[in-house]
Parts: C-alpha cells; sequence; structure tokens
C-alpha cells in the first residue's frame, strides 16, 4: 500500500488548506476534515477524467492507499 504525505495548513481567513508532499493533489476547505475530503474527491475526479479523456494518471490511484496527514 502506497503512502502519501499531506500537509495541513490554516490559512488567514481561518479556511484549511492539505497538499500533497510529492504528488499534484491539493484541498480546501472549512475544517481540517472537509479539506480531507475535498483532496480525496479531488483525487477520485482526476482517475475519472483522465480515464474518460484517455490520459495517464498516478498508478497508486488504482489501489489502496493512505494519506498520513501533518
Amino acid at each position: 500500500m502506497k503512502s502519501i504525505e499531506a500537509i495541513i495548513e490554516r490559512a488567514s481567513d481561518g479556511t484549511f488548506s492539505v497538499y500533497c508532499k510529492d504528488e499534484m493533489f491539493n484541498g480546501m476547505g472549512d475544517t481540517p476534515e472537509l479539506a480531507k475530503q475535498n483532496m480525496l474527491e479531488q483525487m477520485q475526479y482526476f482517475k475519472e477524467t483522465s480515464k474518460e479523456d484517455g490520459y495517464e494518471y498516478p498508478s497508486f490511484l488504482d489501489s489502496e492507499f493512505e494519506v498520513i496527514y501533518t
């Protein structure tokens, strides 16, 4: 199982962002949980649209992976 490192930060407006350290994915939300959920939704959307359009995407999206947040 692949481990993805992601960093959660609080913005000056009080919202939260999360971004992967070594991957291209990120998310935003009013809470850390919503930011995490947003990032995972974007990962799924990227995979689906890449498949539909015939583009390559990170292979770990086809298997189980874990995100380690700091």
